[in-house]
């Protein structure tokens, strides 16, 4: 029963994430599908909390936990972008997420530097740069609470989250079905598309910010880049269709 709950919603996650990515953003279908992804990964999150135990594979537990955090965080930066007024209870519950986050992910990259059977030893690089991708979110996302948020933040940190957590559930269905494919690229092909993608949209960002003379900075976190006014503020659109 918990297989085939996760194999189901696993499947709608992994078709209403691109819907979600190509609708207008801000627009209903974009909410609508966005939402319908957030709600299929927290059935494929938990059920995978469960079927580890019957693949004997520790390392998935952690792993669960991380992509979980962050499709959780890819929605927390739109609400709090979103917030009028200051909350103190939903920035404690943001934070103790990070830091939960982050234990997570040290004990993915934990699980990988200890690596002995054939199996873990093939995936090694992955969970260690896994591991490391989850803390580096999870940090970001800390030391954001201790500096002044700037008006692009919020954009980046939201698509980054939201593609990272995507690509989590992609890997575990290459991971199990790309059978004849080497272990390692089974885990890193996707991280790579991914990462490029996070980066094509965050460099195309910046660039339509500069345009508009948008003051901005990638993340939550990090110095503020000044940016010539040329044009009224006014939020960029993405050549990707995800302005």
């Amino acid at each position: 029963m918990m297989t085939a709950l996760h194999v189901i919603f696993g499947t709608v996650a992994l078709a209403a994430a691109p819907a979600a990515l190509l609708a207008r953003k801000g627009g209903r279908w974009h909410a609508r599908f966005g939402a319908a992804y957030m709600a299929t990964m927290a059935v494929v999150l938990l059920s995978a909390g469960f079927l580890w135990q019957a693949k004997g594979h520790l390392f998935l537990l952690p792993l669960a936990a991380v992509s979980g955090y962050l499709v959780f965080n890819g929605y927390r930066n739109v609400v709090r972008h979103r917030r009028r007024v200051p909350d103190p209870f939903q920035d404690r519950v943001d934070i103790a997420a990070a830091g939960a986050a982050a234990a997570a992910g040290v004990a993915v990259a934990y699980l990988g530097g200890t690596a002995s059977t054939p199996l873990m030893l093939s995936i090694k690089p992955a969970l260690i740069g896994i591991g490391g991708i989850a803390v580096a979110f999870a940090l970001n996302e800390v030391l954001g609470f201790l500096s002044p948020r700037l008006p692009l933040g919020w954009l980046l940190a939201h698509f980054a989250s939201m593609i990272a957590g995507f690509i989590s559930a992609v890997t575990a269905f290459v991971v199990i079905n790309a059978h004849g494919v080497p272990m390692i690229l089974r885990w890193l092909v996707p991280s790579a598309l991914g990462a490029s993608l996070i980066v094509g949209f965050t460099l195309a960002s910046l660039r339509a910010g500069a345009r508009r003379g948008r003051r901005v900075r990638v993340g939550t976190v990090g110095p503020a880049v000044s940016l010539p006014a040329v044009a009224p503020a006014t939020p960029p659109r993405s050549p990707v269709g995800l302005g």
